[in-house]
């Protein structure tokens, strides 16, 4: 074969040759429209923080001259203890015992935390355990907090168990009115919402609210969906919110963020399942297919999405957002072994916008196998002493 492409497909093709024409938008990740690389940058007055955790961020919006985000934070006498171990006062997990509290920036880098837009409820009532993980909808001049909702102590064997609320002011600075329920019901036992809703992310799209979300079954065995990405579509912000029969729509992704791009719909997928670090797109918001790989994306990303809310059919795409890092440790005796013991929030800059080609975010070789010492030696990545003692004695077995 020639070294240089033939635009055409030629016959005879090695399958990793034909996915060249078939798969991927161009051979070189330069000329991708959906490829890019991620820069990161430490903010102020939301960033690092050793007695408050922040994470989850919200998309950014603007509003005249001022930049908007909304997020998941916890200020709690102790770092999480684990779902067997906790109380009222001490959390299981990085977002147990939370509140949704938002922050205004003029630049995107300088912010100021406003303080609690949306807390957990009474004890005993519907959402008293905490309020986390929201993003925003901009509607008909209303402002509306999806959000996720836990009720009652954490417990082991129900997992990271909870629903979808909602919240709603006439103001970005509310106050704000709360739902007193779930607006987006669990699927049965046996689908693969059934467990647990996560991750609300409303886009005004074709007319209506299209309410993206993962989905979490109840049963842990290894065949079933975990982390499969679907929506749920709606006239008004209140519902009611109607699943789709194709859901899900994505197998992979976690706190994946989307948005509008030309008539369609982008997805940035990180964390889980077997397509993550792919960007996605979906010409007709349903049915999406990898358009690229990515290295290091932002986790929980929150970008700011001018036309998230315009249905303009022509969505211009994102170039910044908010994300976070969480400070992680590993439990060998605790279920999920990677505990998160505090998150705080960064900036990530790409190039993901139509038209851009941007050389600084488009270098290939830029991040690929461009890690330093630390990254290969972080907890969760450096091999734990008891594992190489026993990789040791099996290997000295061996050799007997």
């Amino acid at each position: 074969m020639l070294g240089k492409l033939p635009k055409d497909k030629p016959q005879g093709l090695s399958h990793a040759m034909q996915r060249l024409y078939d798969v991927w938008p161009e051979p070189d990740d330069r000329d991708n429209e959906f490829f890019t690389n991620f820069k990161y940058s430490y903010i102020s007055g939301i960033g690092k923080d050793e007695l408050v955790s922040r994470r989850d961020p919200s998309k950014v919006i603007l509003v005249g001259d001022t930049y908007y985000v909304w997020y998941t934070r916890r200020a709690t006498k102790s770092s999480p203890v684990g779902m067997d171990r906790c109380t009222d006062e001490l959390p299981a997990v990085d977002w147990d015992l939370a509140d949704i509290w938002y922050a205004t920036s003029k630049d995107g880098f300088d912010w100021q935390e406003q303080g609690v837009a949306v807390s957990r409820t009474a004890a005993g009532q519907y959402g008293d355990r905490s309020a986390t993980t929201p993003d925003i909808l901009v509607f008909e001049n209303k402002y509306y907090l999806f959000f996720q909702t836990f009720t009652g102590t954490f417990q082991s064997e129900k997992g990271d168990h909870c629903d979808v609320s909602m919240a709603w002011a006439d103001s970005v600075n509310g106050p704000w009115t709360r739902c007193e329920h779930s607006i987006l019901d669990l699927g049965s036992d046996d689908e693969w919402d059934g467990g647990a809703i996560h991750d609300p992310y409303p886009l005004v799209y074709q007319g209506r609210i299209w309410l993206f979300y993962k989905g979490q079954p109840i049963s842990k065995e290894k065949d079933w969906l975990v982390r499969a990405q679907g929506v749920a579509i709606a006239e008004n912000p209140h519902g009611p919110y109607v699943k789709p029969d194709i859901n899900p729509l994505l197998n992979s992704g976690h706190e994946t963020f989307l948005f509008p791009y030309k008539e369609g719909i982008a997805a940035m997928l990180c964390v889980d399942g077997p397509e993550k670090n792919t960007i996605q797109y979906a010409a007709d918001g349903i049915n999406f297919n990898i358009m690229a790989t990515v290295t290091c994306p932002p986790v929980a990303g929150g970008p700011f999405c001018p036309d998230a809310f315009t249905d303009s059919n022509n969505g211009q795409g994102v170039s910044w957002g908010l994300s976070h890092i969480s400070e992680s440790t590993i439990n060998p005796n605790d279920a999920r072994r990677v505990v998160e013991s505090n998150s705080f929030l960064v900036r990530f800059d790409c190039d993901l916008q139509q038209g851009s080609k941007n050389a600084y975010f488009r270098n290939p070789r830029d991040q690929v196998g461009r890690y330093d010492e630390a990254t290969f030696f972080q907890p969760t990545m450096a091999l734990e002493p008891h594992v190489k003692a026993d990789l040791i004695t099996k290997g000295q077995a061996k050799k007997k």
